[in-house]
């Protein structure tokens, strides 16, 4: 699997993590990772270059599904079979990437926090409506549609085309995915937070999801 996989790191103000999100990554690993530092101010992108990663920069803030697409661009000039994306922030175990490698034919690995009760309130409600909706529209079970830590395989970056810019993203993916046919498979996580408040604002980003999803009614 040496030159088969990419791993896609979305990055905003993430300086904090960098290091022991590195120190945390099997060291087979280390070589596919490519970070996407959307308009940090905290000199992630930066910290990154001296550390002789790879990283894409973003010159200013543009959303983590933007951060993802360029992310997905650079990936389709190489012969990946397969990409795994995950945050920054340790809320997901980067020592796990490989349980997100190999993917069957086919296949998109979803990671699934099932101990929703360490989630803040908020979050559970958001992530239990979400994944409800995105279940109904697909006729696939959705644990955990807000969960980042995916892997899936590389042919579908160049089957399908995204839009949305935010965090609502995720949700395109999962609902565009399936309905192409792809099956959802969930890879167990822990659930962490730490004391970093979200970058989400849970009433204008459950408003667009809203809106998101009744658009893909209409989707081709």
């Amino acid at each position: 699997m040496a030159d088969s996989y990419s791993v896609l790191v979305p990055v905003y103000n993430g300086a904090p993590y960098i290091r022991q999100f590195l120190d945390r990554v099997p060291a087979e690993v280390k070589p596919h990772l490519c970070f996407i530092d959307d308009g940090s101010t905290d000199g992630s992108g930066e910290l990154l270059q001296r550390l002789r990663m790879r990283v894409l920069i973003h010159r200013h803030n543009r959303g983590k599904g933007i951060a993802l697409r360029s992310g997905f661009e650079f990936v389709r000039k190489l012969n990946r079979r397969y990409i795994v994306t995950l945050d920054i922030d340790l809320q997901h175990p980067p020592e796990q990437i490989l349980a997100f490698l190999p993917v069957k034919r086919n296949h998109i690995c979803l990671g699934y926090r099932r101990q929703r009760k360490f989630m803040p309130l908020l979050r559970q409600f958001s992530n239990f409506a979400t994944s409800l909706l995105i279940t109904v529209r697909t006729g696939q079970v959705i644990r955990d549609s807000q969960c980042g830590y995916r892997g899936f395989p590389a042919q579908l970056i160049h089957k399908l085309r995204f839009q949305e810019s935010g965090f609502q993203f995720e949700s395109e993916f999962l609902i565009k995915v399936t309905l192409a046919g792809y099956r959802i498979q969930h890879v167990e996580i822990p659930t962490i937070y730490n004391a970093e408040p979200s970058a989400m604002n849970h009433i204008t980003d459950t408003l667009k999801f809203i809106s998101m999803w009744f658009r893909s009614f209409f989707w081709s």
